[in-house]
């Protein structure tokens, strides 16, 4: 079977050839044929679909770093904020940071998958930026 593409209508920037300058326009001036998960649907014999919480699940990384939708940056803000739920759930509390200074704080996936096994963090003030690979090497203010 062949998928379908579906077009999208982008704003490309380009080079004017006469001047040499970079034009960013202001409206679509150009396409981009894309397919996406769900067109694979109509072709599966059997499928089965998951209501979640899209803040716990879902980041979508489509976008060009700095263009401030659906890019890195706001995968890494998600997951950062998702890190921060689990502790804060498991009674801890992150140390409070200089205004619009945004914490660097994960927890690997192979400590905890989706906020359990943390209760060692209980109680404790933890360092905001701080990659926990490990519960013996938690860093704590």
């Amino acid at each position: 079977a062949k998928l379908e593409h579906h077009i999208a209508k982008k704003k490309i920037k380009h080079v004017d050839l006469d001047s040499g300058s970079v034009t960013e326009p202001t409206k679509p001036n150009g396409i981009k044929l894309e397919r996406f998960v769900f067109d694979v649907f109509p072709y599966v014999e059997r499928m089965a679909i998951l209501e979640v919480h899209r803040q716990d699940q879902f980041s979508p990384l489509k976008n060009a770093p700095g263009s401030g939708v659906d890019c890195p940056e706001t995968s890494r803000s998600d997951l950062i904020a998702q890190c921060i739920r689990f502790a804060e759930a498991a009674g801890a509390t992150l140390e409070t940071l200089p205004e619009g200074r945004e914490p660097s704080f994960e927890i690997s996936a192979l400590v905890s998958y989706a906020g359990e096994g943390l209760e060692s963090l209980n109680g404790k003030t933890l360092a905001a930026d701080q990659l926990i690979n490990s519960l013996d090497d938690v860093v704590t203010v």
